[in-house]
């Protein structure tokens, strides 16, 4: 009956929409997939935690799917949604803003998702997948129009060239134009999150490590080490704040003593910015958010790393090919200019 139901959903659909999740992640579940945005032929978007389960580059991936304001003008033209794999941990809590039924394919049953499902089917997603092929033809989608949705959300997400020195979009992409083909990404949470998660372009599942849920600051600099001592030829970058590195500053001295291949890009700004940023809309003082600027680089010299400071005017792209070219761990302090967080962060959440 569950199958028959979710058959139904579809079959009646003609603009749906997938949404992938970290269910999503493993080999079989991502191949199966794909299978389904081929067969569909239909706009797919990821979680963070899914980012790469369907390549960045892939002409029907328009971006990051958070349950915020930023993929409103692309699920908002479905007339069926597709969670494949999501979690509803890994999406911001807010009112669900959609009224095209919910098909979820889960691995979990219980969830308590943002809308009620109309149908779901639990079990292994590449055999929920495979149960509904043949329930729909291609959608009526034009190639056209998910490509200039795609366009549309890279230029809402976008940041202004800041007035003073480095953007954190400018490190984030210059960061992957210096990094060795096949490295991995870990991502600290703060407001450095917001164009790391836009703008650097994932092949692969698990190409970026992201905590969400709680968003747990500290998590890149270990998770790079576990991902380095798992694949150790594989390089490892890092894009954390100078605070998310400070809470687990001495994981340097590991990751030294380990000789593991990771590069810490870090986006100094000298504030807790997600927070002040929120304090600030709420009519707030800024409180407990600013500190005085620390040399994160002479740190991490003083733990054994190579380690540059990248002042507003020091070019970025040769100190991060040379970071990249060493064999042990590296920082790279990159001081940076914080202004166009606030706007990033109103057109993806407002």
């Amino acid at each position: 009956d569950d199958v028959a139901a979710a058959r139904a959903l579809l079959a009646a659909s003609r603009r749906p929409v997938i949404v992938a999740g970290l269910g999503a992640r493993e080999a079989d579940e991502a191949a199966a997939l794909g299978r389904l945005v081929t067969g569909l032929d239909c706009p797919v978007m990821t979680t963070y935690k899914a980012k790469g389960a369907v390549a960045d580059d892939h002409p029907r991936m328009v971006g990051a799917f958070t349950g915020a304001a930023a993929e409103a003008d692309c699920v908002g033209r479905a007339d069926l949604i597709l969670f494949y794999g999501v979690d509803p941990v890994e999406l911001i809590p807010q009112p669900w803003r959609y009224r095209a039924p919910l098909l979820v394919l889960t691995t979990a049953a219980g969830l308590t998702y943002p809308a009620e499902p109309a149908a779901a089917l639990t079990g292994s997603l590449a055999a929920s997948a495979e149960r509904l092929r043949g329930a729909n033809e291609a959608s009526e989608w034009p190639a056209a129009e998910i490509a200039g949705l795609r366009r549309a959300m890279d230029a809402r997400l976008a940041m202004a060239a800041p007035g003073n020195g480095h953007g954190p979009q400018e490190v984030v992409e210059a960061t992957q134009a210096a990094a060795p083909p096949g490295c991995r990404l870990t991502v600290d949470s703060g407001a450095h999150m917001l164009p790391a998660m836009a703008f650097w372009r994932a092949e692969r599942p698990f190409e970026v490590l992201k905590s969400t849920g709680l968003s747990t600051m500290g998590f890149a600099l270990p998770a790079a080490i576990g991902a380095a001592l798992h694949e150790p030829a594989r390089p490892v970058a890092v894009l954390t704040g100078d605070a998310g590195l400070m809470m687990c500053l001495s994981e340097l001295a590991t990751a030294v003593r380990l000789g593991c291949r990771i590069v810490v890009v870090a986006m100094n700004d000298a504030a807790l910015t997600m927070i002040d940023i929120k304090q600030q809309k709420q009519g707030r003082p800024s409180r407990g958010v600013r500190y005085p600027t620390v040399d994160l680089a002479a740190a991490a010299r003083a733990l054994g790393c190579h380690a540059w400071h990248v002042a507003p005017d020091t070019e970025l792209a040769p100190i991060l090919e040379q970071a990249f070219a060493g064999a042990g761990p590296a920082v790279v302090d990159v001081t940076i200019d914080p202004s166009g967080y606030a706007a990033q962060l109103a057109a993806l959440r407002d």
